[in-house]
C-alpha cells in the first residue's frame, strides 16, 4: 500500500510538474506571438510611414530621396543574395562572399552619400532597419508556407480586391487598406504558425528560419503528417 500510494504521489508531481512546464511554453509563445504581430505591422505599416516621409518631409533633394530608397533596395537584394546563394564547393562559397561584401560595401557607400547633415542619418538607417525586418519576417513566411503557399494567399486576398476595383465597389484608397492587411495578415500568419500551433493546440512546429522571433529550436519531426502532441 505504501509503494501504491508513493507511486500515486509522483504521479500527481509529475503532473503539476507538466502543467506548470504547459503554462510557461504557452506564456513564451503568447509573447512570441505578439513579438512577431508587431514585426509584421512594421514591415508593412511603417515601411508605408518611412516612404512617405521621405518623399514630403521635404528636407531631401531629389538625389538624396534616390540614394535612400538605393539603400533599401540593395539592401534587400544582400539579404536575398546571402539567403539563396547556391553554396556548395569552395568557388561558389568564394563568389557569395566577394557578391554580399561588394553589395554590403554599396549600401554604406550609399548611406554615405545620402547624408548632408546628422540629422539626415534617420532616413538611411531607419530604411535599414525596417528592410531588415520585412526581409527576417518575409523569410519565415516563406519557409512555413512555401512560394506556392505565398502566392495563394496572395491571389486569395488579390482577387477580392481586383473585382471590387473592377466594379467599382472599392476606391484607391480602399485598395491600397486592403492590400497592406493583406501583406500583414500572410506575413504575421506565415512567420508565426509555428507558435500559434503551440499556444493552441501544444503541437511544435519550425520554419527554416527557426520558427519565430525568439525560437532557437523546434521539433525536428514537425510536418510530419501527425496531429497529436510532439514531446
Amino acid at each position: 500500500m505504501a509503494k501504491e500510494k508513493l507511486m500515486g504521489d509522483e504521479h500527481v508531481i509529475k503532473d503539476n510538474m507538466s502543467v506548470t512546464e504547459k503554462k510557461k511554453v504557452n506564456r513564451k509563445n503568447l509573447i512570441v506571438i505578439l513579438i512577431n504581430f508587431a514585426l509584421a505591422a512594421i514591415s508593412v505599416y511603417l515601411f508605408e510611414f518611412w516612404f512617405r516621409r521621405l518623399f514630403t518631409e521635404g528636407r531631401l533633394d531629389t538625389l538624396q530621396i534616390a540614394e535612400n530608397i538605393g539603400v533599401v533596395v540593395l539592401t534587400a537584394l544582400t539579404y536575398f543574395v546571402g539567403k539563396t546563394y547556391y553554396t556548395k564547393g569552395v568557388m561558389n562559397n568564394l563568389k557569395k562572399i566577394i557578391i554580399t561584401t561588394m553589395l554590403g560595401a554599396s549600401v554604406l557607400g550609399l548611406m554615405l552619400l545620402s547624408v548632408k547633415t546628422p540629422a539626415d542619418t534617420i532616413y538611411p538607417i531607419s530604411g535599414m532597419i525596417v528592410v531588415s525586418i520585412a526581409f527576417y519576417m518575409l523569410s519565415l513566411t516563406a519557409g512555413t508556407l512555401s512560394t506556392i503557399g505565398i502566392v495563394a494567399l496572395s491571389l486569395l486576398f488579390g482577387a477580392p480586391i481586383a473585382f471590387g476595383k473592377m466594379f467599382g465597389w472599392f476606391d484607391w484608397h480602399t485598395v491600397g487598406t486592403l492590400s497592406k492587411l493583406g501583406i500583414f495578415i500572410i506575413l504575421f500568419f506565415g512567420g508565426t504558425w509555428a507558435q500559434i500551433r503551440m499556444y493552441l493546440h501544444g503541437v511544435r512546429g519550425i520554419n527554416k528560419d527557426g520558427g519565430g522571433f525568439g525560437s532557437d529550436n523546434g521539433d525536428a519531426g514537425d510536418g510530419d503528417g501527425d496531429t497529436g502532441d510532439e514531446e
